[in-house]
């Protein structure tokens, strides 16, 4: 059997494609990073070519921005639970104390 596993992290609640700092090549650049509907492309792409897909977000996803702030991490769980992830966690998302995860975790 194949199995693909896909990883995200770090996405600090950015919902839509953002700019972002990058070095490459010692250099530093500006470039378009993010975004729930690149990640659910990609994810598809990825499950479409192999259904024993594992999809894993290492955290941070549920603070960084004001309406992820502002809800407690509650706006973006419709997209997770479209995105269909395998696991997650990661220390930003115990950040509004155990109940309110445990309230994400639907």
């Amino acid at each position: 059997m194949k199995l693909s596993i896909a990883y995200i992290n770090d996405v600090h609640g950015y919902l839509e494609p953002h700019p972002e700092l990058f070095y490459l090549g010692g250099k530093e650049v500006i470039a378009t990073a993010g975004g729930y509907s690149r990640i659910a492309s990609v994810v598809k792409d990825i499950r479409k070519k192999n259904s024993n897909t594992l999809v894993f977000d290492g955290g941070d996803t549920f603070h960084g921005t004001l309406p992820l702030i502002q809800s407690q991490g509650e706006a973006i769980i419709p997209i997770l639970n479209k995105l269909g992830f395998s696991a997650m966690v990661g220390h930003w998302d115990f950040a509004y104390g155990p109940e309110q995860l445990k309230k994400l975790a639907g």
